[in-house]
């Protein structure tokens, strides 16, 4: 999967893009729909990295209205009232064990809320770091305003899930492993690796100010890298 290590960037206008070009655009982030409304959430840090060049993802404000820092294996369609349409994945078709990397988080406290998740103003902020295999018969569109989402525990053509999240300030890098429980042993089409600076922002849910740094994504083949927690997440036994 190009650009795991988050190195490469460009400009499409004012919205930083994290690909190499136009024409390898594997991953993308809600900056194409909000650089016109003045803010550009996912951009590329250089200093405070791992190695090279990092995503720094802030969730921001625009309009009354939050717009969580995200970066996701997909494209970006267009604003949808006060949302967004996107599609989710780019097709894949091995089987790996983990997804491996970097995160560095600074929380603020969740100051603005939408149902359901009200009751969270107040509380520290959340990241989130999610990987699928899938055999969508397409990419998965979402729709944030109509509340389309992906059905993580009952979508039939979901093949394997991992996710990560914290509510941890970090005063540097974090080293991560995230297993994929495979539910079944289908030849996925589709990857999806997403990031979100607040782990409730697709329900405008979040801390304005939170901030995730990622760095050095790879994917893990080789049984020996998983300890044995990991090893029976993916296999289901020892």
């Amino acid at each position: 999967l190009p650009n795991l290590s988050f190195d490469d960037w460009y400009l499409d206008g004012k919205a930083w893009m994290p690909d190499a070009s136009a024409t390898s655009y594997i991953w993308d982030s809600a900056n194409p729909g909000t650089a016109g409304l003045g803010i550009v959430p996912t951009t590329p840090e250089e200093s405070d990295v791992v190695n090279g060049k990092a995503a720094r993802l802030e969730t921001m404000t625009a309009m009354g209205m939050l717009a969580a820092g995200n970066i996701y294996v997909g494209h970006f369609g267009n604003i949808a009232g006060l949302g967004a349409e996107l599609d989710w994945g780019t097709p894949f078709t091995a089987r790996p064990l983990a997804l491996k990397g970097y995160y560095k988080y600074a929380p603020k406290a969740i100051d603005m809320v939408k149902d359901p998740y009200k009751a969270l103003k107040g509380q520290s902020d959340e990241c989130q770091i999610q990987i699928l295999l899938t055999d969508w018969p397409d990419r998965f569109h979402i729709n944030t305003s109509k509340k389309q989402f992906v059905d993580f525990d009952n979508d039939p053509c979901i093949i394997a899930h991992g996710s990560l999240t914290s509510s941890d300030t970090d005063a540097d890098y974090v080293e991560f492993t995230i297993p994929l429980a495979y539910r079944n042993g289908r030849t996925p089409k589709y990857i999806v690796i997403v990031g979100a600076a607040s782990r409730y922002g697709d329900y405008f849910t979040g801390g304005k100010g939170s901030v995730l740094k990622l760095d050095e994504f790879s994917l893990v083949y080789d049984p020996s890298e998983l300890t044995d927690e990991e090893y029976k997440t993916v296999f289901g036994t020892l």
